[in-house]
């Protein structure tokens, strides 16, 4: 039986925005860490990272062998531990992460940041839909993600909206839970002035399109 969760793809898509490097490492104000485990059981095991605050899983390895997220694992960034199930005694795990702040999140800026919260990107789920798709209890859905750059130029909006694209494109069935994602419309969204210090951020959105997720039960 499987079911598809808004939390594992919203997790998924978020670690994804945050290993691309659009906002580089500096702007998003995290340094990246390597942590080496012993595996100590026979199972699941979870590992808890030496660093709070754990932004994103740029890549794991179990006995050399590269991992996928929600493949192979699962994270609790909240917790700054990934989770590893079927795994032997005595082997070697290597955890690769971003800590610190950032500024790509899973929502939308409150109107009372300064303008040293950007750049930022923001995103959400909506027009989630299901329809039967065979015989059985076989069900196909597809969504959109809403995401949104903020900028402190108009240029540097259109620039951190073609990097959406790009990316977007060239991780098409790259994804686990976020199946053949494209992009949809680009829409320029205006700008808005910080509460604090009166600045202009410009806004610019892009709907990235995911369709042919199954739940087989």
């Amino acid at each position: 039986m499987g079911y598809i969760e808004q939390t594992k793809i919203v997790a998924e898509y978020l670690n994804f925005l945050r290993n691309s490097d659009i906002l580089t490492k500096t702007v998003r104000n995290v340094t990246t860490k390597t942590n080496v485990f012993d595996t100590s059981v026979n199972g699941t095991e979870t590992f808890t990272l030496s660093e709070l605050g754990c932004k994103n899983i740029r890549s794991v390895t179990y006995d050399d062998a590269p991992m996928y997220l929600h493949k192979d694992y699962s994270i609790d960034l909240d917790k700054s531990q990934v989770i590893i199930p079927n795994i032997k005694k005595n082997k070697e795990v290597t955890i690769t992460y971003d800590y610190g702040n950032d500024k790509i999140f899973p929502d939308y800026p409150r109107p009372d940041l300064t303008i040293n919260s950007y750049p930022r990107i923001g995103f959400g789920i909506y027009g989630f839909r299901t329809e039967v798709a065979g015989f059985g209890n076989v069900l196909r859905s597809s969504w959109r993600f809403d995401v949104r750059a903020y900028a402190t130029s108009s240029e540097q909006a259109d620039t951190l909206i073609d990097s959406l694209r790009k990316i977007n494109i060239d991780a098409f069935n790259k994804l686990e839970c976020v199946n053949r994602i494209y992009p949809l419309d680009v829409r320029d969204l205006d700008y808005f002035e910080t509460t604090k210090g009166k600045n202009k951020i410009y806004v610019k959105g892009i709907d990235i399109m995911s369709i042919n997720s199954y739940e087989i039960n």
